[in-house]
Formats: C-alpha cells, sequence, structure tokens
C-alpha cells in the first residue's frame, strides 16, 4: 500500500507537516547565508596579518594568520644591544604579535563555526602560550654586554662590524 500526501504537505524529520517547496526555499536561503559569512571570514583571515613593535621600537615584527613570520625589522639600537638581548626581544615580540594574530583568527572563526566547535578547539591549541613573565627568556640578568667576545653586531648592509 502506498501512501499518497497532497503535494503541499510532507514529513520532516521533526515529525511537523510542512511545504517542501518552503522547506528547499529556508534550506537555500540558510545555505546563502552560510556561503556569505564564508566568504566575509576568508576576505578576513586573509587581511589578519599583524605588526607589532617591541616596547622600545627596537624590534619590529609582522606575522600572517597563522603565526608565520613574515617581516622584521630592527632600529639603529637594536645594533647596541647584545645577542642574546635582541634575540630575547625579537623572540617576546614574535609571541606577542602571532598570539594576537591568533586571537583575531579564533574571534573570524567563532563567527562562522561558533565558539564551541572541535574546529576552534584546534586553533586554541596551536595558539602561542601567553608569556608567564616579564623575565628575560634566559633568565639570566641582562648585563647589556654581549657573552661571545668580539661580537659588535651586523649592519644593514650584512657587514660585521
Amino acid at each position: 500500500m502506498t501512501l499518497i500526501l497532497p503535494r503541499e504537505t510532507s514529513v520532516e524529520f521533526g515529525g511537523q507537516i510542512r511545504d517542501p517547496h518552503e522547506w528547499l526555499r529556508e534550506q537555500e536561503q540558510r545555505t546563502a547565508a552560510m556561503l556569505t559569512k564564508a566568504q566575509d571570514a576568508q576576505v578576513r583571515l586573509a587581511e589578519n596579518s599583524v605588526t607589532l613593535a617591541s616596547p622600545d621600537q627596537a624590534v619590529t615584527i609582522t606575522v600572517n594568520p597563522g603565526g608565520g613570520m613574515t617581516a622584521l625589522s630592527l632600529s639603529p639600537d637594536a645594533e647596541r644591544m647584545g645577542h642574546r638581548q635582541l634575540a630575547g626581544l625579537i623572540f617576546t615580540t614574535y609571541n606577542q604579535a602571532a598570539r594576537q594574530a591568533a586571537t583575531r583568527t579564533m574571534e573570524i572563526m567563532s563567527d562562522l563555526v561558533g565558539g564551541d566547535s572541535e574546529a576552534l578547539d584546534l586553533v586554541r591549541q596551536a595558539m602561542p602560550a601567553a608569556p608567564e613573565s616579564d623575565e628575560r627568556p634566559s633568565g639570566r640578568p641582562d648585563t647589556g654586554l654581549d657573552d661571545d667576545e668580539g661580537f659588535q653586531g651586523f649592519h644593514g648592509d650584512g657587514d660585521r662590524r
């Protein structure tokens, strides 16, 4: 025996009887809205680069949405730093920039997939850890001197002094 329903009715998963044409229109609208949100997220992610300078302006770093460094500039003040101090400043500035990029990425993705999604959990897990303190990464006090004898730094043309 075949049950034939009138053209304007159907049974949806929730048990409601609805017009299949109305249901299809609603699905098309939802799909179009999701596509618009996805395209917006794609544009926002592409624009999500972060440029950050260290507090003393000696180091400026740019990172992409994934946290990859795309630019590094050093001011003349960086030449007067010891290599450990400069390395620590680069490292700290990079981590702060990468964390900002990751935070923005999470905000963009949250709008798209929801704040409690598994996809967003993956972004959270990959996010750089927040700095624990303002201590130097080496844990040693900054004497203002380089550890390696004879190191005088590099200059813009690549020559050592």
